[in-house]
């Protein structure tokens, strides 16, 4: 079976963010993304903060905070998404991933502990 040629997915982006239309778009959509991102600015300001206060008792310098945030952050869109086992799942897997890239695991388990309410997922 042939999928959609280059250029012909080349042709619909040019169609779809032509002239006046995303501007349009824009307007019709903007109400309601207004309201949902005053729902979740505040709670995304809560969860930076006690990441932060977990990260000054912890002592970690200041440099790293951007590493830590990101974690919390993946995690928190992980949350909006997904529930249960599987979130505890996915959750480990963004976990094994930032102590990877050399952020210190214990402080990873307590973000996600503490923050986000999350164990380990049972083997």
């Amino acid at each position: 079976m042939a999928t959609r040629s280059g250029l012909r997915r080349l042709e619909k982006w040019d169609a779809k963010y032509a002239g006046d239309v995303l501007p349009e778009r824009l307007k019709e959509y903007k109400a309601k993304m207004r309201e949902q991102l005053s729902m979740i600015f505040p709670e995304q300001e809560t969860l930076e903060n006690e990441v932060k206060l977990i990260l000054a008792e912890a002592g970690i310098h200041t440099y790293l905070n951007p590493a830590y945030l990101g974690f919390a952050r993946e995690i928190y869109r992980l949350a909006r998404r997904f529930s249960g086992r599987q979130l505890v799942i996915a959750t480990d897997i963004v976990l094994n991933k930032w102590a990877s890239r050399g952020l210190e695991r214990d402080l990873l388990e307590r973000i996600r502990n503490s923050v986000f309410a999350l164990t380990a997922p049972e083997s």
